[in-house]
């Protein structure tokens, strides 16, 4: 059984390799890199999702050393120093207004944003950062897949058809095309996956393959909206 993310990090704390009271992001991301390398010169299989939360981790490490690199009022004295600030010795209240202005922005903004980077201090806090990052890239996957049009490419319609028996599929789906709208006619994805209760999936290869003999088209008036299916139609080129 494969050992989860969780495990490792909560073992490494029992262990004593990393305090779970004061957790330091640089000394266990390398600590759990060195765990996912031991287990594989052991040759034990690493989860997708022990690699996820390595790449996680990764990012956060990443972060640290880049915050750590400079001090905020290092960036402030170089975003704001010298002639930039007041424009040399010929200046008037404005002059001075607008730059003191953009400072105070510039500082505001830099405090929210430090804020708004908490790290992680205990092991719970670890984990439960984690488990929400974990979530949200779930729900956009889910997400991306659901906005995703089907698509195939035509190679892999053939190779499937050689596969497979989709002849049946493919005269079942064209006689419904036939009956809603004629040969000549034209439907949506939706209606024709009504009339012959089947999925999305299950319809669109065999819509593909009846494209490639010639007998169908199938286009979109616009990204991401219906898919729509007409007789072949040399014409319908020039208007799609």
């Amino acid at each position: 059984m494969d050992e989860e993310p969780v495990e490792i990090l909560v073992r490494m704390s029992e262990s004593g390799e990393i305090d779970p009271w004061n957790i330091d992001i640089v000394e266990v991301t390398d600590r759990f890199l060195n765990e996912l390398d031991r287990m594989h010169k052991l040759d034990l299989r690493v989860s997708g999702r022990t690699l996820f939360y390595a790449s996680l981790l990764l990012r956060m490490k990443s972060e640290v050393l880049e915050e750590s690199g400079k001090s905020p009022d290092d960036e402030l004295c170089d975003d704001f120093s010298g002639d930039d600030l007041f424009g040399g010795d010929d200046y008037t209240f404005g002059d001075i207004a607008e730059p003191v202005d953009r400072l105070e922005k510039e500082i505001q903004r830099r405090i929210k944003r430090k804020s708004h980077r908490k790290r992680p201090v205990t092991l719970y806090e670890l984990i439960k950062e984690l488990k929400t990052a974990e979530k949200m890239q779930i729900r956009k996957q889910k997400r991306k897949k659901a906005e995703s049009p089907v698509f195939f490419e035509a190679d892999d319609v053939i190779s499937v058809a050689h596969e497979e028996d989709f002849k049946d599929e493919t005269d079942y789906v064209y006689s419904s095309f036939v009956k809603i709208c004629g040969t000549s006619g034209e439907t949506t994805l939706s209606l024709l996956c009504q009339d012959v209760k089947m999925d999305h999936r299950s319809v669109y290869l065999p819509l593909l393959f009846l494209m490639l003999e010639g007998k169908l088209m199938i286009f979109q008036d616009e990204f991401f909206g219906e898919i729509k299916i007409s007789g072949w139609s040399p014409d319908k080129f020039e208007e799609n």
